[in-house]
C-alpha cells in the first residue's frame, strides 16, 4: 500500500515537473533550436536541396573567408591573454587585502554585465579619438601638429575587449584565490620553497581552472564581438560575426551567412564547455578552503605604493570612458560650452533622417521591449528553476538545454529568425520579434539568477501556508515570490539590462519605426553626430547605472555568472 502511495506521489511530482517544463520548452522550440535547425539545413543543402560540404569548402579556400577565421581567433586569443594579464593583479589585490573602496572595486567587476558594448563604443571614441579629450589635452599640453591614432586600429579592438572583459576575471580569479587555505603556502615554504616557487608551483596550478575559467569566458565574448568590431576596428577589420551580416545584409547569401554562423557556434560552444567544466573543478575540487585573514593593505609600503598605482589605472580605465559621455552630453561638440541643445535634439525632428522616428520614440521603444523582456523572461525562468528544482535524472541535460543560447550569437539568432520566418512576413516584420531576440538572450541570466536560491529555499513555508488553506498559486505569490525577492529583483534588472543594450539581433531585425537606443547610437557615431550621441549615450548609461548599482546591492545573494 505505501509503495503504491510513493509511486503516485513520484508520478504526480513528475507530472507537475513536465507541466512547468512545457512553456518554456515550447518557447525555446519555435525560437531558437527550430531555427538553429533550419540554419544548419540551409548552410548544408544547395538550392536543389542536396547534401553539400560546398559552403563550408569555400570558408576554409576563400582568401577573405580565411583571413575573417584567422583575424577572428587572433583578436579573442589576444584580448583575452592581455585581459587575463590586466585582471590578475586585481584579483590578488582583492582575495589578499582589505582597503577603503575595495566594495566598489569589487562591484565594477558587474560593469560587463550591464554596460551596453556600444555605449562602451563612444566612451572610448569620445576619449580616444581623433578630437577625443586625450588629444585634444596632449595637443594642447605638447603642441602636437597630428592627433594620436589609437582607435580604428587592432589596438584599439584589444584595448576595449580589455577594458570590457577583465572585471570578469578579477571576479573568477579573485574569488578562487580568496577561498585557497594558506596551509599550501606554509607547507611549501617550510621545505625552503621560494616565493616565486610557491608562486608558479603552487598558487598557478591551484588557481588553473579559475584561470581557464575566466580566459574561456573572455574568449567566446571577444570572439562574438560584433558592435565594437564595426566601431573601433573600422572597415580594414572583419569577424567572423561581423561576416555573417555582411553576406546576409550585402549579399544576400544565406547559405554563406549560415555556414560562417555554424562554424562560429560550434568553437563558442566548445569554449562555453570550457568554461562550465573549469567552474565545476572549482565548485567540486578536493582542494582545503579556507578564507585568510586580510592584510592591511597600508602597513607595506611597497605593496600600497603598487596597488595604489593599479587601483588608480583600473578606477581610470573604467570610469573615465563613461564620465566623458556625460561630460559631452551637455558640451557644444565645435566650441566645447556648455549646452542643452544635445538633449534639445531628442525631442526633435531634425535627426529623423537617421533614425527614421523621433528620437525620443527611440527611447520609448527600448523602454517597452525591456519590459516585454523582463515579463517574459521572468516567467519561462521562475517556471525552469522549479522544474529543475530537487535531483533528477537528465537535470544537467535539461540546465544546459536552457542555457544554451548564451554560447550562440545574437547575429545567428536574428539570421536564424530571418531564415526561419521568411514564410511568416506578419511576425517577421513585427516589433514582436525584437523582445523575443531579446528574451532569449536574457533566459539564461535569468535561470542562472533564479536557480540557486531557489533551489536552497525551503518548502516548509510553502507547506505551512497550504495547510492552513491557502491555495498553492496563492502560496506562490505571498510566500515563495518574497522568499525569492532578492534573486528576483537580479534576474529582472538583467534582463531589462540585457534588452536596453542589445544591439546585434535588434539591429539585424529592425524595421525603422522599432529603433532602439542603442541602434540609434550607432547611428549617430557612423553621422559622427557626437553630440546627439552622447546626449542618448548619457541616458543609456544612466539606465545602466541604476542596474549596476541594483545589482551591487544584490551580488552577496545572486551569482552573476
Amino acid at each position: 500500500m505505501k509503495s503504491a502511495l510513493r509511486r503516485e506521489n513520484f508520478k504526480g511530482v513528475e507530472l507537475n515537473r513536465i507541466l512547468k517544463f512545457c512553456i518554456p520548452i515550447i518557447f525555446l522550440t519555435i525560437f531558437f533550436y527550430l531555427p538553429l535547425f533550419n540554419i544548419t539545413k540551409t548552410a548544408f543543402f544547395s538550392e536543389s536541396n542536396k547534401f553539400t560540404f560546398d559552403n563550408f569548402y569555400t570558408i576554409f579556400t576563400k582568401p577573405y573567408t580565411l583571413k575573417v577565421l584567422s583575424f577572428t581567433f587572433k583578436q579573442a586569443f589576444i584580448s583575452a591573454l592581455f585581459t587575463l594579464i590586466i585582471g590578475f593583479p586585481g584579483a590578488y589585490i582583492i582575495s589578499h587585502y582589505d582597503f577603503k573602496g575595495k566594495g566598489f572595486l569589487v562591484s565594477l567587476t558587474t560593469v560587463p554585465f550591464v554596460l551596453p558594448s556600444v555605449l562602451v563604443a563612444l566612451g572610448f571614441i569620445t576619449l580616444f579619438g581623433t578630437n577625443g579629450f586625450v588629444n585634444q589635452i596632449l595637443m594642447g599640453v605638447f603642441h602636437l601638429s597630428h592627433p594620436i591614432s589609437l582607435l580604428y586600429s587592432f589596438t584599439g579592438i584589444i584595448l576595449v575587449h580589455v577594458f570590457y572583459n577583465f572585471p570578469i576575471v578579477v571576479r573568477i580569479i579573485g574569488a578562487d584565490w580568496e577561498g585557497i587555505s594558506e596551509e599550501y603556502k606554509f607547507a611549501a615554504e617550510s621545505m625552503g620553497a621560494s616565493r616565486l616557487a610557491v608562486f608558479t608551483k603552487v598558487i598557478v596550478p591551484l588557481l588553473l581552472p579559475a584561470i581557464v575559467a575566466s580566459f574561456s569566458l573572455v574568449f567566446v565574448f571577444c570572439f562574438l564581438s560584433f558592435v565594437i568590431i564595426l566601431t573601433i576596428g573600422g572597415a580594414r577589420f572583419a569577424t567572423i560575426e561581423v561576416s555573417i551580416y555582411t553576406y546576409y545584409n550585402m549579399f544576400s547569401d544565406f547559405k554563406m551567412g549560415s555556414a560562417l554562423a555554424l562554424f562560429q557556434g560550434v568553437f563558442s560552444l566548445l569554449f562555453m564547455y570550457v568554461y562550465l567544466w573549469s567552474g565545476n573543478l572549482i565548485k567540486k575540487g578536493t582542494l582545503k578552503r579556507g578564507i585568510a585573514k586580510k592584510k592591511n593593505i597600508v602597513k607595506n609600503k611597497k605593496t600600497l605604493s603598487l596597488s595604489l598605482t593599479y587601483l588608480i589605472f583600473v578606477v581610470i580605465l573604467i570610469i573615465a570612458p563613461i564620465a566623458v559621455i556625460f561630460i559631452s552630453a551637455f558640451r557644444n561638440p565645435l566650441t566645447g560650452a556648455f549646452t542643452l541643445s544635445n538633449f534639445a535634439g531628442l525631442m526633435s525632428s531634425k535627426y529623423n533622417y537617421i533614425t527614421g522616428v523621433l528620437p525620443i520614440h527611440v527611447i520609448g521603444n527600448s523602454l517597452i521591449f525591456a519590459c516585454i523582456t523582463v515579463i517574459c523572461s521572468l516567467v519561462f525562468a521562475l517556471l525552469v528553476a522549479y522544474g529543475l528544482r530537487g535531483k533528477f535524472v537528465g537535470k544537467n541535460i535539461l540546465l544546459t538545454l536552457f542555457m544554451l543560447p548564451l554560447a550562440i550569437s545574437p547575429i545567428t539568432i536574428a539570421l536564424s529568425y530571418i531564415i526561419s520566418f521568411q514564410g511568416h512576413p506578419a511576425l517577421l516584420n513585427s516589433w514582436i520579434i525584437i523582445p523575443i531576440a531579446h528574451t532569449l538572450i536574457a533566459l539564461p541570466f535569468t535561470v542562472r539568477a533564479l536557480l540557486p536560491m531557489i533551489e536552497t529555499t525551503s518548502a516548509s513555508y510553502v507547506f505551512v501556508a497550504e495547510s492552513l488553506g491557502m491555495s498553492r498559486l496563492k502560496a506562490f505569490f505571498l510566500v515563495d515570490l518574497n522568499l525569492i525577492r532578492p534573486a528576483l529583483i537580479a534576474a529582472a534588472v538583467f534582463s531589462f539590462a540585457i534588452s536596453m543594450g542589445e544591439f546585434g539581433a535588434a539591429y539585424m531585425l529592425y524595421k525603422p519605426f522599432f529603433t532602439t537606443m542603442p541602434i540609434a547610437l550607432f547611428r549617430f557615431l557612423s553621422g559622427r553626430h557626437f553630440g546627439i550621441a552622447s546626449a542618448m549615450g548619457a541616458l543609456l548609461a544612466l539606465a545602466s547605472l541604476v542596474a549596476f548599482i541594483l545589482i551591487d546591492k544584490l551580488k552577496k545573494e545572486v551569482p552573476m555568472i
